[in-house]
């Protein structure tokens, strides 16, 4: 009994810690975007499209939110997920607007590399979305300023994110995405988030059916991987 009590408890330790990882993204963009017009460095011009991507990340940090409360409510420690047809290329694409002003802001080179048409898939946008910002978060701690984060969609249904920063050997890969690994080897050595954020990508990708990978990128970093193509088991 005192095993299980333990093991529940440390998954809801790191469910928690998962979660205040994810609520830094939009309240950072949120702020950036804020500051930026009390500064007076937005013109009329750009108003509305700030405006979009303001409302946007306020919504996706509602979303977090009401999730916590459903959480709290029910007790449970797994992600609801609402299914429906998403074109990666578009999320994708919704999400470099925001990624592209925080690289830029850090001296890193952002770039995405889509395709010409859509690429169709059956998911959970706003969990996608979650993957892709963890995923991003981890890429600018790591990259130096001058080098480059790229965000890619290939068909039929795959997101990368690669970056030029210290990458990763091949035992890094297999361990990954198991929480606080690469947190316990790189602490004090360069710069690391809570040690939760990849297993959160982990989590997410297995809920959605897809499949998450490792590896080294071309641009002399890291890539990671999450497919939809070849899912990994039904969404339930």
């Amino acid at each position: 009994l005192a095993e299980e009590l333990a093991y529940s408890e440390g998954r809801q330790r790191e469910f928690f810690l998962s979660i205040s990882h994810e609520l830094r993204t939009p309240l950072t963009a949120i702020r950036g975007y804020a500051e930026a017009l009390s500064d007076g460095m937005v013109g009329a011009e750009d108003a509305v499209q700030v405006g979009n991507v303001v409302s946007a990340e306020s919504l996706r940090l509602d979303r977090l939110v009401s999730d916590l409360l459903d959480l709290a409510r029910t007790g449970a420690v797994d992600f609801p997920v609402n299914v429906q047809t998403v074109d990666l290329v578009e999320l994708v694409s919704d999400a470099g607007e925001v990624w592209e002003s925080r690289c830029a802001k850090e001296g890193t080179v952002f770039s995405m590399e889509l395709p010409g048409g859509p690429v169709h898939v059956s998911t959970d946008p706003i969990r996608v979305r979650q993957i892709i910002d963890n995923l991003a978060e981890n890429a600018l701690r790591v990259t130096p300023a001058g080098s480059p984060i790229v965000f890619a969609v290939t068909a039929p249904g795959t997101i990368e994110v690669r970056d030029g920063g210290p990458g990763l050997s091949d035992d890094d890969i297999s361990v990954a995405f198991e929480p606080g690994e690469l947190y316990e080897r790189y602490k004090g050595v360069r710069k690391v988030g809570t040690g939760f954020g990849l297993a959160l990508v982990g989590r997410l990708a297995s809920r959605l059916g897809a499949q998450a990978t490792a590896g080294k990128s071309s641009e002399g970093g890291a890539v990671f991987r999450i497919d939809f193509s070849t899912p990994s088991k039904p969404i339930n």
